[in-house]
């Protein structure tokens, strides 16, 4: 069935995600009702915390920065890992399916249950990723937000241009004798 369909992690998939976002303080101390900006190449998404909420999918991380009065910043990188549907896809429905699903953002997920710590910078990878768990983040360093903002793009942006390239008519000039 996939075989006869242009993109089937696109049929069978969502391009949103739900992000459940929770706040504590470096103590440990749960914090409600921090207002929460995360942010890729498809777009701005906004919550309050312990709230989910639909972010668009993307090849880019999320970034997440949450405020709360008398707390400095609380930040966070979702890092974005290709699905397993992608790899069905283009076993099922060829390269084309494949980079379609990839321009989309369709192929791509984050963590779905991050808790972010007040003064701290954490990055979420979805590696380890188990359903219905809270996902723990590493400490590191934080670059720019030149740095950032590029590093998101630029794996979307090829993407797309793959797609383009994929869905371009195929040009046969017949070679006379």
């Amino acid at each position: 069935l996939c075989a006869t369909l242009a993109a089937c992690a696109s049929i069978t998939q969502d391009k949103n995600q739900p992000v459940k976002v929770e706040t504590i303080t470096a103590s440990g101390d749960k914090v409600e009702d921090a207002k929460c900006l995360l942010k890729n190449d498809r777009g701005e998404f906004h919550t309050e915390t312990p709230k989910t909420v639909l972010v668009r999918k993307s090849a880019g991380d999320l970034i997440i920065t949450c405020q709360s009065p008398n707390h400095p910043s609380a930040e966070g990188k979702l890092v974005s890992r290709t699905g397993a549907a992608v790899f069905g896809n283009i076993i099922f429905g060829g390269v084309i399916g494949g980079v379609l699903d990839t321009a989309s953002g369709v192929a791509f997920n984050y963590p779905e249950w991050v808790q972010l710590v007040f003064g701290k910078s954490l990055t979420f990878d979805r590696h380890h990723f188990k359903d219905n768990t809270l996902q723990v983040g590493v400490e590191g360093t934080t670059e720019g937000k030149a740095e950032k903002q590029e590093k998101t793009q630029q794996p979307a942006q090829e993407a797309e241009q793959q797609a383009q390239q994929a869905t371009e008519p195929i040009r046969i000039t017949p070679k006379m004798d």
